[in-house]
């Protein structure tokens, strides 16, 4: 499995607060077990990647020693658009709101690469906009928190006037006081929550950006389409499609159709059943098992049978009744039974 990857923008950040602070991470004894990694990585073009494991470590250190835990806001205030590398300077340039939301969307491998990456998603809510990512693991607070800092930054560079985030969720508990949030992002911020959202105005959508150069975005474009298509597929690509679906059926309590995965992965649905078949399965084997297992969740949670059933897109409580059994080897009334004799 490849290590999750992080821009080398967030080291230069780094070191920016640093020199501010009028330190030399050379002459830092707490790093001295970090110097030759670190001489090495601030030497590579700021728009390339390294492992997020060792930026954690230098992060948790940093933060101890010298006595920072808001460490990732001061550094996200020095954001600019080279540190996101191509895509952040699409995001300068694009013509709206609406138009920057798309390409992080599409895009945002060029930023934060891995086997445990999901892409983002935009959804509408009443009279809102989220751009949401889930959660894998609690030891990514990190780099979510930084992330979300550093888009909040460059978001107001582009659009200083206008834009003005509703709410910031994050799926992980708080690493510091609460009001180093709230003073940061200037605007509501809850933990706990299912994934990561920004929440923005809907009407925030046709905001235009004083920036934007129609004739530089082909080019950029371009060049993020190549650096898209240089990357190497991951080798669990079906465990991908596995975490995919299994957030598709928690979060919005219906089944996926493979045209919605196909779409949210920005490839053909041709492209994705051909690379799922490469892995021995089939998007309804996929789907069909992560049914199952959301299932074994909701029947511990003492959901109806009829609601799991329509929560999983099953055509009524019979159907799913017959997938079950196929399963599991037993009814789900026997289930039923086992888990109250077990509460």
């Amino acid at each position: 499995m490849q290590e999750l990857q992080i821009p080398n923008g967030y080291f230069q950040l780094w070191n920016m607060y640093l020199t501010e602070q009028q330190q030399d991470w050379r002459e830092l004894a707490f790093l001295t077990p970090y110097q030759a990694q670190l001489q090495h990585v601030l030497s590579l073009p700021i728009d390339s990647q390294s492992p997020y494991s060792f930026f954690s470590a230098v992060m948790q250190s940093c933060r101890q020693n010298l006595d920072c835990p808001q460490l990732i806001f001061e550094m996200a205030k020095f954001i600019r658009a080279e540190h996101f590398g191509v895509l952040g300077y699409m995001a300068t340039r694009c013509s709206s709101v609406a138009e920057a939301l798309q390409y992080i969307v599409r895009f945002s491998r060029l930023v934060i690469d891995g086997a445990e990456v999901s892409p983002m998603r935009m959804s509408h809510q009443a009279k809102k906009i989220l751009l949401s990512w889930p959660m894998h693991d609690e030891k990514y607070a990190l780099v979510n928190e930084l992330t979300t800092a550093c888009m909040a930054r460059l978001a107001k560079q582009i659009f200083p006037a206008s834009l003005q985030l509703l709410r910031i969720q994050f799926a992980h508990m708080p690493q510091m006081a609460h009001y180093h949030y709230e003073k940061f992002f200037g605007c509501t911020v809850v933990f706990g929550y299912p994934q990561y959202s920004f929440v923005i105005s809907s009407e925030s959508l046709d905001l235009k950006s004083e920036l934007a150069d129609p004739s530089l975005m082909q080019l950029l474009l371009k060049q993020a389409e190549d650096a898209i298509a240089s990357k190497p597929r991951f080798e669990n690509a079906l465990q991908q499609m596995h975490q995919q679906v299994a957030e598709h059926l928690r979060l919005h309590a219906q089944a996926p159709k493979i045209e919605q995965m196909a779409d949210e992965l920005h490839m053909s649905v041709r492209t994705l059943q051909r690379q799922l078949q490469e892995e021995g399965s089939s998007f309804k084997q996929v789907l069909d098992a992560e049914r199952m297992k959301r299932c074994e969740q909701l029947l511990q949670q003492g959901v109806a049978f009829t609601d799991i059933a329509q929560q999983l897109g099953y055509s009524d409580q019979s159907a799913l009744a017959r997938a079950y059994k196929a399963s599991a080897r037993q009814t789900l009334m026997q289930r039923k039974k086992q888990l109250k004799q077990t509460h």
